[in-house]
């Protein structure tokens, strides 16, 4: 019902619920799956400690390049895409690694992987990597602070060339 400012007023449930927070998300990358497939590496267990309750979910481009690997007959490809399919999917335009960080960057997720390169790009764009420390667990490197993905955007200041 509308009140006389023509707006409708929100009961305090509503209230409570819209204030509660989201549910952390982690995103795997092609990697991740593969280590529980060769490694038998506790992925689940590792994230829930890390991020408990969180909502994991596989991005499109892993999917893409998992059916590329069992059709090119990559020992494990196959276990790692039934693996993935126990997760739901997030959706990139992208391919590879980034549409790992393009979905990522929007619904604001972690990622599991283990390739130095992308967690280094994910670092620096400011979103939190969770990475195999050893055959059982997942360390956490964060993403940079806001300040210094700032300073790493701008253009290096160039002195005026001068008679001197």
């Amino acid at each position: 019902m509308s009140s006389t400012t023509g707006r409708s007023s929100a009961s305090s449930s509503d209230a409570r619920r819209a204030r509660a927070p989201a549910r952390p998300r982690v995103l795997l990358d092609t990697n991740a799956l593969f280590l529980v497939v060769r490694a038998r590496f506790p992925l689940e267990a590792e994230i829930d400690r890390w991020r408990p309750g969180a909502l994991v979910l596989v991005p499109s481009s892993v999917v893409g390049e998992l059916e590329r690997l069992v059709r090119d007959s990559t020992p494990g490809a196959v276990a790692a895409r039934a693996l993935a399919d126990r997760f739901e999917r997030a959706e990139s335009t992208a391919r590879g690694d980034s549409g790992v960080v393009e979905a990522a960057e929007r619904l604001r997720a972690s990622v599991v992987t283990a390739d130095r390169a992308l967690r280094a790009r994910l670092v620096r764009r400011g979103i939190a990597v969770l990475g195999p420390r050893d055959r059982s667990r997942l360390e956490v490197t964060p993403g940079a602070p806001a300040a210094a993905r700032a300073r790493s955007r701008r253009p290096p200041l160039r002195r005026p060339r001068g008679n001197s």
